[in-house]
């Protein structure tokens, strides 16, 4: 699998299999600006067929700090904002390396509690089983509108199906 970045996008780099990485900067997690990302949004929203979806990374760029992306309460905080404002956000992102935003949306940032195990370098939280459904509710109701604005149900409910299967891979409660 190759990767392209943002700046490179195009129809033809989607169609064949690499996958377009869009990095997400410390400045604009701090400053907490969005210019940017919302750009790349709209952007992507000109690729409404198929050939974009689950085919972008999101990822910080936190190389300076040695703490996972789960510990830093900025970076939750701006991932939570990613997906308010464009709850469509899960149709186009892989799941490769992306639980991190699952696990943002599943964390009250007024009061948790992670559970480091760095024997496998997972981080898993203790949910019930109610708030994994409310999860999977949320992803599927954004899907489905996106669905419809696209025409492209079938699409929005495999790219569900592929969410829903990893949020029950890295937890510890299945619903």
């Amino acid at each position: 699998m190759g990767f392209f970045t943002s700046n490179e996008m195009s129809r033809k780099k989607f169609m064949g299999s690499s996958i377009c990485h869009y990095e997400i900067t410390k400045d604009d997690v701090k400053s907490n600006n969005f210019t940017k990302l919302d750009d790349f949004m709209k952007s992507l929203k000109i690729y409404y067929s198929p050939v974009a979806r689950q085919k972008v990374l999101f990822t910080f760029a936190y190389d300076d700090d040695k703490r996972e992306l789960i510990y830093i309460p900025e970076v939750i905080k701006y991932a939570k904002e990613i997906i308010n404002r464009h709850p469509y956000f899960w149709y186009y992102s892989t799941t490769y390396n992306s639980e991190f935003f699952c696990l943002a949306e599943l964390i009250n940032l007024k009061n948790y509690t992670i559970f480091d195990m760095p024997a496998n370098r997972k981080v898993h939280i203790e949910q019930d089983p109610e708030n994994l459904k409310r999860l999977v509710y949320k992803i599927g109701g954004s899907l489905e509108k996106f669905g419809m604005q696209i025409k492209d149900p079938k699409g929005c409910l495999e790219s569900l199906k592929i969410w829903g299967d990893l949020i029950m891979s890295h937890t510890n409660t299945h619903p």
